[in-house]
């Protein structure tokens, strides 16, 4: 047994084999890897990484469960993560067809697998529970300890839930987490926070900027043969940026406006009822194309952000009287969440600040914005 201090939960207690699991390179590697990306651009605090954040989601679990399988897996959930957050999944993802690197693989190659046979553990049920309750569902021990996590380390308190309360009233039978009747002011907590830290940390407009800059240049990089999409999953932060200065073209002059925050400014950003087309058919890359010739402006110096259109889940189940009911038909704050979410999506343009102007216009053209209310974003935001 070792006791260690977290900023989050004080006082974690682990086990041999868990020290063991988190002394491996593997998992070492996690320390590398910022939990928010460039959210410290926005929030100095945010330099957490996905090594604390692992060992916060393993403590979580523990709460609900002994199954030691299921706490290996809360443990090495994030264990093949790409670098620099979701960035990197998406570019794994539009290369390889996959967001993270096959968990199975990672476990079942590398001396995790062992030391999980030496303690008993089946290591194949363990790659197996990563995706499933409490580790991952709509309310799961990912979620809650990242939302608590991301509240203290940037500051915003929305992020902040009674961790206590909730814990208290979920449940796992084995197959979901779920809440009883008396936790539905608990899960409504909870989706609030997770609604208001999306607004203001994880959709935050720099944060989209800067995001979507480095998967421009990490783009670069694999169409100039600098990087293979593969080799990400095996790297951390710090390789990514080492290679990105290192690099000639557009991914150099991305990775010194990122470290020096030069970031591209909005040319538009619009809500989806302002805009005249269906951005679910537009090739985002193929429309960056267009509206930089459109505007005079060098290829790669357009960035176009399309978000997913969907809402983010809310079926929490609630067991009432013996059955179980999603909160979405007991708590009319969930309804409000989810026309909330879909009315704060937006369609963004970026590019450098001097290009701003004929950038718009042309950005304008091309998706239809009803100009009427399409204002100059100077006058609307600090750039």
């Amino acid at each position: 047994m070792k006791l260690i201090h977290d900023s989050v939960h004080g006082t974690i207690k682990l086990e041999g084999w868990m020290v063991e699991l988190i002394d491996t390179p593997q998992f070492q590697r996690l320390r590398r890897i910022k939990q928010l990306g460039f959210a410290d651009l926005v929030y100095p605090g945010a330099h957490h990484t996905r090594f604390e954040h692992s060992i916060g989601v393993m403590h979580v679990a523990s709460k609900l469960t002994i199954d030691p399988h299921i706490l290996a897996a809360a443990l090495l959930h994030d264990i093949g993560h790409t670098p620099f957050s979701h960035s990197g999944e998406i570019i794994l993802k539009k290369y390889m067809r996959r967001e993270h690197e096959d968990v199975r693989d990672i476990i079942g190659k590398s001396e995790i697998g062992d030391i999980l046979d030496r303690h008993g553990i089946d290591w194949r049920r363990v790659a197996e529970e990563v995706a499933r309750p409490p580790v991952s569902s709509v309310i799961d021990v990912d979620r809650i300890d990242y939302l608590l996590r991301d509240a203290h380390y940037t500051g915003v308190a929305y992020g902040v839930v009674d961790f206590d309360r909730l814990v208290e009233k979920m449940h796992f039978d084995g197959s979901r987490v779920f809440v009883d009747a008396g936790g539905v002011r608990a899960v409504e907590s909870f989706l609030i926070s997770r609604y208001l830290m999306y607004s203001a940390v994880y959709h935050h407009h720099v944060c989209r900027i800067a995001r979507k800059m480095f998967e421009r240049a990490m783009e670069w990089m694999i169409e100039e043969g600098v990087v293979e999409p593969g080799d990400l999953a095996r790297m951390d932060d710090y390789d990514v940026t080492w290679l990105m200065r290192s690099a000639e073209g557009l991914a150099g002059e991305i990775a010194s406006r990122l470290s020096t925050r030069r970031l591209f400014k909005r040319a538009i950003y619009s809500p989806r009822g302002d805009v005249g087309v269906n951005v679910e058919r537009v090739d985002s890359a193929k429309a960056a194309r267009e509206i930089a010739e459109d505007a005079g402006v060098e290829d790669g110096h357009v960035i176009v952000d399309i978000p997913p259109l969907e809402s983010s889940e809310y079926d929490v189940p609630v067991l009432v009287d013996g059955e179980f009911v999603s909160i979405a038909k007991l708590s009319p704050l969930v309804t409000a969440l989810k026309n909330a979410q879909v009315a704060n999506w937006r369609l963004g343009v970026y590019c450098p600040e001097e290009h701003v102007e004929k950038v718009r216009r042309a950005a304008v053209d091309y998706f239809d914005i009803k100009t009427s209310k399409q204002k100059k974003l100077s006058e609307l935001f600090e750039f």
